[in-house]
């Protein structure tokens, strides 16, 4: 019984937040799992204030069944890179159709240290 209501109450308060030296792919691969489960609070706490939906933020604006590992870094200026990943989506019948899309993510080091996404799309 305790064992029960001690893994209830771990389950209750949620994912156990990044530290805050996280490599990028280690954010972008907790930030893809928080959008796949729906999990948009989770997802938009690893990205900054612009990162929304019109730049790069899906969440909450289709449904992500699942999505590949990450190819890259490219790591076009110091302190910053992209990955892309192939994400499989319910689309929004707007400008994202069902099935797969390759998209891209951009990460900025912060001045803290910490990764956090800015930005994204179809295209680098």
């Amino acid at each position: 019984m305790l064992v029960l209501v001690a893994t209830a109450a771990i389950g209750a308060c949620g994912a156990v937040p990044l530290p805050e030296q996280s490599p990028p792919d280690l954010v972008l691969n907790t930030y893809l799992d928080a959008l796949e489960a729906g999990d948009c609070e989770r997802a938009r706490s690893l990205a900054m204030p612009t990162f929304v939906v019109g730049n790069g933020e899906l969440c909450g604006a289709l449904d992500v069944l699942a999505f590949s590992p990450l190819t890259g870094p490219a790591t076009p200026r110091d302190g910053e890179v992209i990955f892309s990943t192939t994400l499989t989506t319910r689309g929004d019948g707007v400008s994202i159709e069902d099935g797969d899309t390759l998209w891209f993510y951009q990460l900025i080091r912060q001045p803290g240290g910490a990764w956090r996404l800015t930005g994204g799309g179809t295209g680098p």
